[in-house]
């Protein structure tokens, strides 16, 4: 057609930034906290991939599509987690800007434990949203302790 430029899928695409991935742990780290992963459900695709060795442990396949199927199985592995502290410890947006690497330090209380998992995640977006969401750790390693609760609030 004369005079309609066509746009592509990717010309759509929004660029991902160091600020996207900072608003988004941010938004991350409130839904950790609150212990309601929930509550960042519009971070994500309708049909994200989950990728986690953490499947395994709960008797899960290694890939879970579809954003409730990912947040209700993301909320099952902090279930008995209290206190959780979700911190963004590096990031860095990966060539092309249309995905991200984070660097996680979780911490939670089990018991009268303080306990430290940390882990790498890819992000891979899709129109300003989460389409993939890759963990990376080892899942047989020792969770490092990091001494007692800490107190709420």
């Amino acid at each position: 057609m004369a005079g309609v430029a066509r746009t592509s899928r990717r010309s759509v695409s929004m660029a991902v930034t160091l600020d996207v991935v900072d608003a988004q742990e941010e938004r991350f780290a409130r839904a950790f906290a609150a212990g309601d992963i929930f509550e960042a459900r519009d971070l994500y695709c309708p049909d994200v991939v989950y990728l986690s060795p953490t499947t395994r442990l709960f008797g899960r396949p290694p890939r879970i599509e579809g954003v409730e199927d990912t947040l209700a199985f993301i909320q099952l592995t902090i279930g008995e987690c209290r206190n959780i502290g979700y911190r963004l410890d590096e990031r860095a947006v990966l060539p092309g800007g249309r995905a991200a690497y984070a660097r996680i330090l979780f911490d939670w209380d089990a018991g009268d434990t303080r306990l430290r998992s940390s882990y790498v995640v890819v992000y891979r977006y899709r129109q300003g949203r989460i389409s993939r969401q890759e963990l990376y750790y080892d899942p047989n390693g020792p969770l490092e302790q990091l001494g007692g609760p800490v107190p709420p609030g």
